[in-house]
């Protein structure tokens, strides 16, 4: 698990608040930094493709029709904080990235910026990856063209209904000419996919082999949030189909593109903004914790779960009382950050439970992780070398599966030899041999 695997995704509106994501924003750091000491910010999601920017485009045609679409059809406005949904129409100013530029100096987290694809514009894109690349500077990790660019089709504000990858593909390469001409040691991501791997990024990672700093695509446990079927039995379910699929399509999509890093950089439990009394519940950090410690065992260079504003999935919350105040699935989120800059591996059980077991080595560190998703406590048989000598616990616990409150990981106290170890149901536990 590379030391920057943790991190969070969120919606490039944001910024119209400049003061947001600030040096000032004490409470925001400090959630950022115990989460990891050098984690990924990701700007993006579908406020990113209706956007204005201070600099070129403003006059633009089409900008101007994309920022009316978002601002009268889109959803996603609880995203960010309530300053922002009281004005929608913002701008991105470079007094907001520099202000990001603090942030991320506070925290030693670096930065995935997303561009207005879906109704800006090559020029544009360039005039604003130039001013995010001079301020952000050393904290910048890259550049992302376009957001589930996969769903263009459907919408006739932003494209055709024949769009496909040919089309983004032959328009990528456009505004990689156009803004590597103003930054020429830009990086680039993508495609930044709502899935679609492949169909999307397979031909996307064979025809940018060489030239990319890493894959993105997008990843939600379950959806929509509208289904009232999407429960938190359903989320934590012992088979993952989907997810088996994806990671198989991941390494096939990362041999194309010559061994690139992939990452997860934008999703969550639920999409469609989250189901509440799951994504905002108990039952979402257990599915963090899992989810999280299967994508570093796959080989995933990290995973960006989405969130902001008083969204029902977010991992922190801000609200007009709160500038930043941790939810449930944040602490999965942390449970699985133990294993920052340790090699992961799923660890094979002899039960029929719902329980995951993951192993990890960093150094002759060596950590033990079980998440049972299941209601049954488990007794497990402890393997060497976890079965002698002293073992530091600790566990991810909450009152009940809907619990919003009384949700942490908390160290439970040093084990002495212990042959066995028992999980109780909805929990997990991490063992690190002393």
């Amino acid at each position: 698990m590379p030391l920057d695997f943790i991190g969070l995704s969120y919606e490039t509106g944001q910024l119209y608040n400049a003061n947001f994501f600030s040096p000032g924003n004490r409470q925001l750091i400090e959630l950022f930094r115990a989460l990891s000491p050098a984690g990924l910010l990701r700007m993006g999601g579908h406020l990113s493709n209706i956007t204005d920017w201070e600099g070129v485009g403003r006059d633009e045609p089409r900008q101007k029709e994309g920022i009316r679409h978002g601002i009268e059809d889109y959803w996603e406005w609880p995203l960010v904080d309530p300053s922002v949904q009281k004005n929608k129409r913002g701008i991105l100013t470079r007094q907001a990235l520099k202000n990001l530029r603090g942030f991320l100096d506070a925290t030693s987290w670096r930065l995935l910026y997303g561009l207005n694809f879906a109704s800006g514009s090559a020029a544009r894109a360039a005039d604003e990856a130039a001013a995010v690349a001079e301020i952000v500077g050393p904290r910048l990790a890259g550049f992302v063209i376009g957001n589930e660019v996969d769903g263009f089709a459907e919408d006739p504000v932003f494209r055709s209904f024949s769009y496909g990858p040919p089309a983004y593909m032959a328009e990528y390469e456009q505004w990689v000419k156009a803004i590597r001409a103003r930054v020429p040691e830009a990086r680039f991501a993508g495609p930044d996919t709502e899935g679609n791997v492949e169909k999307w990024v397979l031909p996307f990672a064979q025809r940018t082999k060489g030239d990319l700093l890493m894959l993105t695509s997008h990843y939600y446990g379950m959806g929509p949030a509208s289904n009232p079927a999407m429960t938190a039995e359903r989320l934590l379910q012992k088979q993952t189909p989907e997810l088996d699929h994806q990671i198989e399509l991941v390494a096939q999509a990362r041999l194309l593109g010559g061994g690139v890093p992939y990452r997860m950089d934008e999703g969550n439990s639920c999409f469609g903004g989250g189901r509440k009394g799951v994504s905002d519940a108990y039952a979402s950090a257990l599915w963090a914790a899992d989810y999280l410690l299967r994508a570093a065992a796959a080989g995933f260079a990290g995973v960006n779960l989405h969130g902001g504003g008083q969204g029902v999935y977010t991992p922190i919350e801000s609200s007009e009382t709160a500038l930043a105040t941790p939810r449930p699935v944040y602490y999965g989120m942390l449970f699985a950050r133990a294993f920052a800059g340790a090699s992961v591996a799923r660890c094979p059980l002899e039960t029929a439970a719902n329980l995951n077991a993951y192993c990890g080595n960093q150094k002759g560190r060596q950590l033990l992780a079980f998440v049972n998703k299941g209601s049954q406590a488990v007794q497990i048989e402890l393997p060497a070398p976890f079965n002698t000598g002293r073992l530091n616990r600790s566990n991810l616990t909450g009152p009940a599966l809907d619990a919003k409150t009384g949700v942490q990981f908390a160290p439970a106290g040093n084990l002495q030899s212990a042959s066995t170890l028992e999980v109780a149901g909805y929990s997990a536990a991490l063992l690190e041999k002393l």
